[in-house]
């Protein structure tokens, strides 16, 4: 199945590639993530074209393509395997990509690839939860543990607006404290927060994986661990700019879970493709 982002046609020489990846093995909690793919593609199409901050219409700038939505295989590894191949096709093509999940888990296999691709690339890592304990519920590669299985790939991950760690995760906050930055330290303290953030992606390749419960339940209530003191809408949109004036190579959207009857955070997924989009649309002129 395919549904192109914005409802456009996929542009003949696009800079922009959005490859959606319905990946769901190991939720523990709210399950459904698995479906935001589909639900993020199809509420495209009713946002308008044009940036109201950038005074820009992105997909004329850039060019969006949209990959179909695949099937994954019911085997965990073989699923794996199949997101790889994917991360491969579109680093090979230089675009900037957007994976569109699913569950955290989809980061790992994906930044094991562009690892290859982009040497010395950086992770910015918007979410609630560290994500960086060594196992959880009998895995090793999980949601729960991905940003640990990216940090043992060599590559540095900084986190933002974290507030939900467990106990096994202390080891991190002592030893890797200076790339953690606490949602409400961030939000008291925006400017020197994201200068950490500028000096930590430098002028290197970087990736930029969201999690959606990043966000105040507020305003993103479809999500599978709605943690209470996220972050507003304007407070991502400033990590999402300093992020696009590095040298942004590709980024997830992860963790939404479609609400019946109830699109706000599919909308709002989707909304943040495009102002990503109009960021980089920006930088490039």
């Amino acid at each position: 199945m395919k549904i192109n982002f914005l409802g456009l046609p996929d542009s003949p020489n696009p800079q922009v590639a959005l490859v959606p990846l319905p990946f769901e093995f190991t939720t523990s909690w709210l399950k459904g993530t698995k479906f935001a793919p589909f639900e993020i593609l199809k509420v495209s199409s009713n946002l308008e074209f044009f940036d109201e901050e950038t005074l820009l219409s992105p997909h004329e700038v850039l060019g969006f393509y949209t990959e179909e939505i695949p099937e994954f295989s019911s085997d965990f590894e073989k699923a794996l395997n199949q997101i790889e191949d994917l991360a491969e096709k579109y680093a090979q093509k230089r675009l900037f990509t957007v994976f569109i999940g699913g569950e955290h888990t989809v980061s790992f296999p994906v930044l094991k690839v562009y690892q290859r691709f982009y040497p010395g690339i950086k992770v910015l890592h918007l979410d609630a939860h560290l994500d960086q304990r060594d196992e959880y519920l009998g895995s090793r590669i999980n949601h729960a543990t991905v940003m640990r299985r990216v940090k043992e790939l060599g590559i540095p991950v900084f986190s933002l607006g974290i507030r939900s760690v467990s106990e096994e995760e202390k080891e991190v906050l002592v030893s890797d404290g200076d790339a953690i930055i606490f949602a409400k330290d961030y939000i008291t303290n925006k400017e020197v927060s994201l200068k950490k953030v500028s000096e930590f992606l430098g002028d290197g390749p970087c990736y930029l994986s969201l999690d959606v419960d990043v966000f105040d339940p507020s305003e993103a209530p479809g999500v599978g661990t709605p943690e209470p003191g996220g972050l507003n809408w304007y407070q991502v949109l400033e990590c999402l700019k300093v992020f696009a004036k590095a040298k942004p190579v590709a980024m997830d959207i992860v963790e939404v879970r479609p609400l019946p009857s109830l699109p706000t955070t599919e909308y709002l997924a989707s909304r943040l493709i495009l102002k990503i989009s109009a960021y980089l649309a920006k930088t490039s002129r």
